[in-house]
């Protein structure tokens, strides 16, 4: 028996933040929070701080459709982002 599917693009509502599908309206708010270079410091990919980087990662993320916009709710500001990564489906046995 096959299970239903999973929704990769779901609203998730807390108290303090809410996940919604990310858009390319997302960019300008999710750029001014990673432009910061001291957040890639340690990172594998140290030069996404620069906007033609950012941009590349963005576009992916958009594209994989498993990608999130974190926003404050007390403020209704786009925070940070999160999404699914190299998710390998098992199949039904």
């Amino acid at each position: 028996m096959k299970s239903e599917s999973f929704d990769f693009q779901p609203v998730l509502d807390g108290t303090l933040i809410r996940l919604r599908p990310r858009s390319t309206d997302d960019f300008e708010a999710l750029y001014r929070c990673a432009s910061d270079p001291l957040i890639w410091e340690q990172h594998p990919e140290p030069t996404r701080y620069q906007e033609e980087v950012f941009q590349v990662f963005f576009d992916g993320a958009i594209q994989s459709k498993g990608a999130f916009a974190v926003i404050e709710r007390s403020k209704n500001v786009v925070i940070g982002t999160s999404r699914y990564y190299s998710l390998a489906q098992r199949e039904e046995r």
